[in-house]
This record gives structure tokens, C-alpha cells and sequence, in this order.
């Protein structure tokens, strides 16, 4: 097999051509022993060639087309567009951060201890947040279908109206079904639709920076995490639950409006070849054996990524710390993760996506394995939550960039959307780690330490 590859630039003056053995990839077959021929003619000699191109040449010819194809994104160019140039890039950052920073603002304990007043069952009331994060994974085959129906514009406003209109109406409710419907299902629903297409169309815009512009964006999630406990207690405190969801409301009103302006596909992708859902979905992806591995490791790392924050206050508890030092530990793992997201999104970039999530992913494992199994102290918790939550920062920042690096540019839409469905399962890791825990001792959380390790 030939490949004609114009590189002038390894070449002196007098030298027209060079011949040398390479593997190339063509139509996902791998053939060894091609040839590569520049300018077509061949160069046997390497006096011909000064040294230091020949070291070029030479290392070129290790990698597969793909490869030298990954190599050369600092020229910035993505399917003929030169994405990293267009100034735009920079308002979508901001948008799909914005998109990001829209919260599910659970406030089950206020609920049972004012509204309900202990006459719900706690299990019955935690589904209203677990049930409206399960869209994040739900509205993902979902997602490229609206997109190719309606355009980003028009899913953003619908969604706005949504999950605006779920918090205001939740400030009505006065039983549990009536939190599903509007907590739950109409804000769960608008606020995933923001996550999947801020998450479809940010890599679009972005190559060289991917991972980091992907950190910056998604750690909008963890400064809301950060914040806004204190800012529920505050107006439950002083207002009540019903004006806490409408003031909650208005919030995610104007966050949501500014995030559909800003938040546009690139016009330089590819569309769709047509209306049918075989070509607004590729599912061609699954064809990867790649693409099937990381989407069983997004499945097991986000099965214990949740477990630490929802049991850390209560295995505080019961070693006699005090609440608020609880809350400590919560607040903590926030603020580290919302770092740990930039961070591994930077190196990510620098040292190769996949060698830093695995990295990261071993250390969070050995953190939970030997810090939060052998905690007596509230220093010895604090220190697990610090390298827990600084390390897992990955698990999200990454994701679109290690999708997008395996499935290319032009169907990351359907394969980003299709690893969301195949994690969303993965959010009910708190509640099964829960059950085994009253299956077996209620007073250990060594069930919740071995499913996160």
C-alpha cells in the first residue's frame, strides 16, 4: 500500500524524496511493511539527510498515521477547521461552565425535618435527588437526536423553562410524588440536557487545550458544590423551603438564559447525512474495542466516586465528631476537586489523557484502601477527603477528552452521549454500597471503603 506524505521540511535542498518502511492505518486495518514516499521519489542514502531529520524521519516512521496525525494537533487543525484560532472558543468555556454550575440543590434533610416533619421514609425522599441525577446518563441517546431535530438553541430554551419551572413548583408541594414530578423529573431533565450538550459540543471548539478548557468548564459543578450548601441552609433558615426553591429558581433562570446564548455547536462539523436516527446516533462506536473498555471503566470509577461524600458525615458522626466537622469534610472535598478537575485536565494535555486518569484512579483507590479504612480521627478523615478528592478530579475533567481522542471529532457527539447511558446505572453506587452495609453490619462502613477502593 503507498501513501503519498509531503514533508519538504525533513528534506535539504537536493534532496527530493525518502523511502522508508512505516505502518499505516487504513480503514481500521493495520498493514505492516508500507511504504511511505515523499515527493515520489526515494532517497537510500542517508548522507542525503542531515542528522537531526533523519532522527525525524525515523521517528516518524514508529508511528501509525493516527498517531503522527494526534502528534501534529498543535497546527490546530481538526477536520480542515482551525479550531483552536477562532476567538469564540472562549465563550463557550463560558457558557458550558455556566451549564455546568446548574445544581440539582437537593435539600433533603430540611424537607424531612420541616415539610414532612419524620413521616416520609428517608429512603422514599433521597430518590428525588438520586432519580434527578439519573438523567444525566438517560438524556444522553436522547441529546444528538434534539440536536439534529431542533438545533442546541432550541433544546437549551426548552430546558430552561423546565428545570426553571421545577424549582418554582416545588416550592408547592406538600408530598413526596409531587417532588418527584417536579424536582426530579422537570429540573432533572433540563439540568441534564445542559450537562450533555455543554459536554457534546465544548470539545468542538477546542484541540491543543482540550483537557484543560474540559477541566475549567466541568469544575463549574464543584465551585456550585462548594457554594451552595451555605446558600440552602441560609434561605431555608431565614425564608423556608418554598422561597428557597424560588429564589433557587430565579437563579437558575438567569444562569441558564446566559448559557444558551453563549452555547452553539461548531459550524465546521460535520452534520448529520440525515433525520434518521442511525445517523443522529452512531452507534458504529461500539465497533471500538476501546470505546467498550472505557465505558466499563467510566462504569466502575463513577460506582465509588459518589460513596465518600454521602457516608463521610456520617462515619464522622460515628466516631463523635461533631456535625459541622461533617460539614468540614463535604466542603473540603469540593474545594479540592473543583483544583483536582484544572489540574488533571493541564497535565492530561501535557503527558497523554489516559496515563494521568489512570494515574489519578490508582491513587483514589489507594487513598480509600488505606486512609478511609483505617480512620480513628477527624485529621486522619480530613486527609483522606484532601487526596480523595484532589486525585477523583479526573473522573470527570477527562471524560470528554479521552471520549473525543477515542471516537474523533465527528462522532464524539454520539459517543459522548452513548458513555453517559452506559454510566448513568453507576449513580446508584451510595444506595447499593448502603444496602450492603445494613445486609451486613450497620456500624461498619467498611462496604462503603471497599467500593470506592
Amino acid at each position: 500500500m503507498e501513501h503519498s506524505f509531503n514533508r519538504p521540511d525533513l528534506l535539504q535542498s537536493n534532496t527530493t524524496s525518502v523511502h522508508i518502511p512505516i505502518f499505516v492505518d487504513d480503514s481500521s486495518t493495520i498493514v505492516s511493511n508500507s511504504q511511505l514516499t515523499v515527493n515520489s521519489r526515494t532517497v537510500y542514502s542517508q548522507e542525503h539527510i542531515p542528522k537531526a531529520k533523519l532522527n525525524e524521519l525515523f521517528r516518524v516512521s514508529s508511528m501509525s498515521d493516527s498517531a503522527y496525525i494526534s502528534e501534529k494537533k498543535e497546527d490546530h487543525v481538526e477536520n480542515g477547521c482551525d479550531l483552536e484560532e477562532d476567538p469564540y472558543r472562549w465563550a463557550i468555556l463560558l457558557g458550558g461552565f455556566l451549564a455546568q454550575a446548574i445544581s440539582m440543590c437537593v435539600m433533603q434533610e430540611y424537607y424531612d425535618r420541616q415539610v414532612f416533619k419524620g413521616s416520609v421514609d428517608s429512603t422514599a425522599l433521597s430518590f428525588v435527588g438520586t432519580i434527578g441525577m439519573s438523567f444525566g446518563g438517560l438524556m444522553g441517546p436522547v441529546t444528538p437526536v434534539l440536536m439534529s431535530l431542533i438545533g442546541v438553541r432550541w433544546i437549551l430554551f426548552l430546558s430552561t423553562i423546565s428545570l426553571t419551572a421545577g424549582l418554582i413548583l416545588a416550592s408547592f408541594a406538600q408530598q413526596v410524588w409531587q417532588l418527584y414530578i417536579t424536582h426530579s423529573v422537570m429540573h432533572g431533565i433540563g439540568a441534564a440536557l445542559f450537562n450533555v450538550v455543554s459536554m457534546s459540543i465544548s470539545p468542538q471548539w477546542f484541540i491543543r487545550r482540550r483537557g484543560l478548557s474540559m477541566g475549567i468548564m466541568v469544575s463549574g459543578s464543584g465551585i456550585v458544590g462548594l457554594i451552595m450548601p451555605f446558600v440552602i441552609t441560609h434561605l431555608n433558615e431565614s425564608l423556608g423551603g418554598a422561597w428557597c426553591y424560588r429564589i433557587l429558581g430565579i437563579i437558575n433562570f438567569v444562569v441558564s438564559i446566559i448559557s444558551t446564548l453563549l452555547l452553539k455547536e461548531n459550524p465546521k462539523m460535520p452534520k448529520a447525512k440525515s433525520k434518521r436516527i442511525r445517523h443522529m446516533i452512531d452507534t458504529s462506536v461500539f465497533n471500538d474495542a476501546n470505546f467498550i473498555i472505557w465505558c466499563i471503566s467510566g462504569s466502575l470509577s463513577m460506582l465509588g466516586y459518589f460513596i465518600p461524600v454521602f457516608y463521610l458525615p456520617s462515619h464522622a458522626t460515628k466516631l463523635g465528631l461533631l456535625p459541622t466537622q461533617g460539614s468540614v469534610l463535604v466542603a473540603s472535598f469540593s474545594a479540592v476537586n473543583v483544583v483536582g478537575r484544572i489540574f488533571s485536565g493541564y497535565i492530561g494535555d501535557q503527558v497523554g489523557l489516559v496515563n494521568v486518569h489512570l494515574m489519578l484512579l490508582f491513587v483514589c483507590g489507594l487513598s480509600s484502601l488505606i486512609l478511609w479504612t483505617f480512620a480513628s480521627s477527624f485529621s486522619t478523615l480530613l486527609i483522606f477527603i484532601l487526596v480523595y478528592g484532589f486525585m477523583s478530579g479526573s473522573v470527570f475533567s477527562l471524560l470528554a477528552p479521552i471520549t473525543a481522542a477515542i471516537t474523533g471529532i465527528e462522532k464524539y457527539p454520539s459517543g459522548i452521549c452513548l458513555y453517559l447511558l452506559c454510566v448513568a446505572a453507576s449513580r446508584f453506587g451510595p444506595s447499593l454500597a448502603g444496602a450492603v452495609q445494613t445486609a451486613t453490619n450497620k456500624n461498619s462502613f467498611l462496604p462503603q471503603e471497599m467500593f470506592t477502593a
